[in-house]
């Protein structure tokens, strides 16, 4: 499929411009053409109007030897047709090639045109001389013209046929970079779609189970099944946790995350998000110690502000163990504010940092901890949209710490 889309993204590249250089050689072809013929036709129209004001009469000076810059001359003939002054130009103004060309113009209808005398084409212009007393007619030799277009005509072919390589091989070059970011996307689906289904499976397999296990037992009270219902309810809530991940997750993809734009207090906001943990947490012997500070202004979506709370908090209390310490501090730091979240868990390996953002990673790959890996790939995204930056540092044996810088005013 992607081989496929390479070529005829390159194929389409190098047709525009085929057709863009097509479009540029004829054109240029065509102007230089238009503006040697306007140059020949008014040279010959001055030289007429000269010969008949009487600034040019049969009495010339000799012509200068024949060359390439001397190709315009002229002939009178009388009524009959008969040549009555000629210069003597050399070899294109020999009778045999002279009376072919004044035989030619004379028959032709139009006053002007191009007649040829061997393997020479001219450009003739004729008029009546004065009480038709005869005709004057001037030649030009278009060889140097023709050639100068056709030279013309041999560049621009090359040069565009060195664009057209070059073109192709650019165009592949890009197609093939243009490829990279759509296979990771769509490899990113197949991971995600697979996580997802992962995910959804093992607590759909133990709440199976214990419905298995409730029903075979039909003389059983609600009491005594007790232990099988809240086996049921703890993974029928999470996985309300991780569809509601998933769905957030979608709207980011499609862009339809809506965010409000409100200035609130972020010390408020801290401490009310960390207060619905502290049972909790008191009953994993875990302490919380909150170091709010002074009022601290944030313009944003206050309701996910308290979701990133609430991801590192979950986060923190998972990877604690009892006995343990978690510590969320605001410190104000000129314009922008940093929020740290920092635990006494297990820590994190540092070669796991750099991917513990990615959606479904988890560096405990038994899942023994819970969650989906969701959470802190939910929380970047809206640091980021809040114009902020969401850093970790770990010591395995020693915790872990996450630092948020928030653009703020401190009151």
């Amino acid at each position: 499929m992607f081989q496929q889309l390479r070529f005829k993204l390159t194929l389409i590249n190098v047709a525009v411009t085929f057709f863009l250089l097509v479009v540029l050689t004829g054109g240029t072809y065509y102007f230089m053409q238009a503006n040697m013929n306007n140059r020949t036709e008014f040279g010959a129209r001055k030289l007429i109007a000269d010969i008949k004001s009487g600034k040019m009469d049969e009495l010339l000076p000799p012509l200068p030897p024949p060359g390439p810059l001397h190709t315009i001359f002229f002939v009178k003939t009388d009524p009959g047709g008969n040549i009555i002054f000629k210069p003597d130009a050399g070899r294109m103004t020999e009778p045999e090639y002279l009376n072919v060309l004044v035989t030619q113009s004379l028959q032709a209808k139009a006053s002007e045109g191009h007649v040829q005398a061997g393997d020479v084409e001219y450009f003739y212009m004729k008029s009546p001389l004065e009480n038709h007393t005869g005709t004057v007619i001037v030649f030009e030799d278009m060889t140097m013209a023709r050639n100068t277009l056709r030279g013309l005509l041999t560049a621009l072919c090359i040069v565009g046929i060195i664009c057209l390589a070059l073109s192709f091989f650019s165009s592949a070059f890009m197609a093939e970079r243009a490829m990279i970011p759509i296979q990771k996307a769509l490899q990113q689906q197949k991971e995600f779609l697979s996580d997802a289904s992962h995910e959804l499976r093992t607590p759909l397999a133990v709440m199976q189970t214990n419905l298995d296990i409730v029903l075979n037992t039909p003389s059983g009270t609600v009491a005594s099944q007790k232990r099988w219902l809240d086996n049921i309810q703890e993974e029928a809530t999470q996985m309300t946790k991780l569809i509601n991940s998933l769905l957030f997750l979608a709207r980011i993809d499609s862009q339809e995350q809506q965010m409000e734009n409100k200035a609130f207090d972020l010390a408020s906001t801290i401490i009310q998000s960390v207060r619905s943990f502290e049972p909790l947490a008191a009953s994993k012997g875990i302490a919380l110690l909150v170091d709010a500070g002074p009022q601290v202004i944030v313009q944003g979506d206050e309701g996910k502000i308290k979701q990133v709370v609430c991801i590192l908090m979950d986060n923190a209390l998972r990877h604690t163990p009892a006995g343990g310490q978690i510590t969320l501090r605001l410190t104000p730091k000129g314009s922008r504010t940093l929020l740290t979240v920092a635990d006494s868990g297990e820590g994190i390996d540092p070669a796991y940092l750099d991917k513990i953002f990615d959606r479904f990673y988890q560096v405990d790959q038994s899942r023994s901890k819970g969650g989906a890996g969701l959470g802190l790939a939910i929380a970047k995204w809206i640091v980021e949209k809040h114009r902020g930056i969401i850093q970790v540092a770990s010591t395995p044996g020693i915790g872990t710490t996450f630092t948020i810088q928030i653009p703020s005013k401190c009151s």
